[in-house]
């Protein structure tokens, strides 16, 4: 008996070792890839935290502060209304996402559920504009906004624009289609209408897609800087990109300053992030299935 279990002990070690080996490897390349995102912020952070006697720039490059200070973090925040820039953010991204998902919602549901001539063609044109670059709607857009418009220098300057994205009609698109048609069939006998249905059916049922698609929108809108640009004039009105590239002229050999005010836009959304990020995973993955 003793002799018969032993092969087949050996054997199972080694048919497990290459399974080992082989998840070992693609964690050691997971960890070497998080390593190479994170050390750019990890630098940005400690040349924030960086004193007047640390070096920013020097061979054998420091990473480490000798002397840690949160007095860059301060002298930004005096020198520049970093709280009206970050109301100005949080107003434009809470409006902008609240909007964006609403109307992406609306129009996926019955991209998805409903069957009339030309679906499929209305989808495939809106995809289509996903290839345009941003860049090139922003003549057009400038145009419209100062002579159509007029709301040229305002804060919807920037909110009307980013109502629609195609990029969230498909997400949402596919995480209605694995919703299945015998819940909308019982909603409709019980005389529930469309607007209904998306409500009260759907809606609930693909929450973690709608907030992967409020993550995506809420973090274009806060990190957006070249339409921002474009359209404010009036400091008061900044957001917090387009305020803190001031810093790029008031110190401009000071890049501790600099990176502290870059810190400062980061810190929000990443907190935002931390908080949604199961429901974000939960949404990539649904849509992925649908």
């Amino acid at each position: 008996m003793s002799t018969v279990a032993e092969p087949m002990s050996t054997g199972r070690i080694r048919s497990v070792r290459p399974a080992w080996t082989r998840n070992l490897f693609w964690y050691g390349l997971l960890l070497l890839a998080s390593i190479v995102t994170v050390l750019p912020f990890l630098w940005l952070l400690m040349t924030a935290l960086k004193g007047p006697s640390d070096a920013v720039f020097g061979f054998p490059p420091q990473f480490l502060p000798r002397e840690p200070t949160l007095a860059n973090f301060t002298r930004v925040w005096n020198q520049l209304p970093i709280w009206r820039f970050f109301v100005n953010s949080l107003f434009v991204a809470a409006l902008t996402v609240t909007l964006n998902v609403t109307v992406s919602s609306l129009a996926a549901y019955p991209l998805a559920k409903m069957n009339f001539p030309g679906r499929e063609v209305i989808f495939y044109l809106l995809l289509a504009t996903l290839i345009v670059p941003a860049e090139l709607t922003f003549i057009p857009g400038y145009i419209l906004a100062v002579q159509v418009f007029q709301y040229y220098d305002t804060l919807w300057a920037l909110i009307f624009p980013s109502v629609f994205s195609a990029f969230n009609i498909f997400l949402l698109r596919q995480a209605y289609k694995t919703v299945p048609n015998d819940l909308i069939d019982a909603a409709r006998i019980d005389g529930a209408n469309e607007l209904r249905i998306w409500w009260s059916v759907l809606t609930p049922t693909i929450r973690p897609s709608l907030a992967t698609a409020a993550v995506f929108t809420a973090v274009t809108s806060w990190n957006a800087l070249l339409w921002p640009s474009l359209m404010l004039r009036t400091r008061e009105l900044y957001t917090l990109p387009v305020g803190l590239m001031a810093l790029r002229g008031m110190f401009t050999a000071d890049f501790r300053l600099i990176a502290a005010g870059a810190v400062m836009v980061i810190i929000p959304i990443l907190i935002a992030f931390i908080f949604a990020q199961r429901y974000f995973v939960a949404g990539l993955s649904g849509a992925v299935k649908g």
